[in-house]
């Protein structure tokens, strides 16, 4: 597409249309007295004097920024010459600034607004008041996005401090996450309920409890032992009863075996003694290998959402 060529030049004519040279144009806030800037090239870099002071030719060089002016056109004495307000830069251009609202409407099965940058400059740029402003909204050249930053350096940038709201914002307040650092991110304030901990997983509803700390549950200890004896006393062996066998026609030496009770008939009998022992406990030692229960850890944190 092709367009006319914008006048090169800001050039006014007197009365006689003479060059107005030594004229002074005043350059405001549009429907304001506020003084607003223009700028000698495109670059925007360096602000023209305000009022504007016209060459020997009565020309000079005034670029818009993407505001709305208001132009005041005084000869070299200060006459008012004219007044136009809501001037801005044109639309029909290869670089045009709109004002107001922007609407794109599209129907088809194609993008509603495509942008095909095939020099260095920044495909989309969205700034506020401040041109050009640093911290701008960006899509570059190459499809990087910066948000407060001019020069992305990545698929995504984010200018610092870089809060992100979003799902992230509106978790509920009250809502507990680990974090794996020593402090509460912003908008998180750190609990200090629970201490030393470890974290079990449950189906049902969540709890604590327990009653070692964990560094206190897995410090390294010694389970060795030696092998050894041990004299039970009677509290300390289980209850039970012994079964003895005699032969009344067999004993040894021609005396009579007694027994605690008799059953059966002549010949072999069978007695029992009293029920002995008393069920007690004791211990056993034995030869192990030490083990080491020192297992590696990594700390959290829980936070709450603010």
């Amino acid at each position: 597409m092709a367009v006319l060529t914008p006048a090169p030049k800001t050039a006014f004519v007197n009365a006689a249309g003479e060059p107005l040279v030594g004229g002074k144009l005043y350059t405001y806030i549009a429907g304001t007295t506020t003084l607003q800037t223009t700028y000698t090239d495109s670059s925007a870099a360096t602000a023209n004097t305000n009022p504007v002071i016209l060459d020997s030719r009565g020309e000079a060089n005034v670029w818009l920024g993407g505001a709305i002016y208001k132009f005041v056109l005084k000869d070299a004495t200060d006459a008012l010459i004219w007044s136009v307000d809501n001037i801005s830069a044109p639309t029909a251009a290869v670089s045009p600034v709109l004002s107001g609202n922007v609407s794109i409407s599209s129907d088809t099965p194609s993008a509603a607004l495509t942008i095909t940058q095939i020099g260095t400059g920044a495909a989309l740029r969205v700034q506020d008041s401040a041109d050009p402003d640093s911290t701008p909204f960006l899509i570059d050249n190459t499809g990087q996005v910066g948000i407060g930053t001019a020069t992305p350096v990545s698929a995504l940038e984010v200018a610092s401090p870089g809060v992100i709201t979003g799902a992230w914002a509106y978790l509920p307040s009250g809502t507990k996450i680990l974090f794996a650092q020593t402090s509460a991110p912003t908008g998180w304030t750190k609990s200090t309920t629970h201490d030393n901990k470890a974290l079990r997983v449950v189906s049902g509803a969540a709890s604590s409890g327990g009653s070692v700390a964990f560094t206190t549950a897995f410090a390294s200890q010694s389970v060795a032992g030696t092998v050894g004896s041990t004299t039970l006393t009677t509290s300390q062996i289980p209850s039970h009863s012994h079964t003895t066998l005699s032969d009344l026609y067999g004993v040894s030496g021609g005396g009579a075996q007694v027994l605690t009770s008799i059953s059966g008939t002549s010949g072999s009998r069978s007695g029992v003694t009293a029920v002995e022992g008393g069920g007690g406990s004791h211990t056993h030692t034995f030869t192990g290998t030490a083990i080491n229960l020192a297992v590696q850890y990594v700390d959290v944190i829980i936070a709450t959402k603010d």
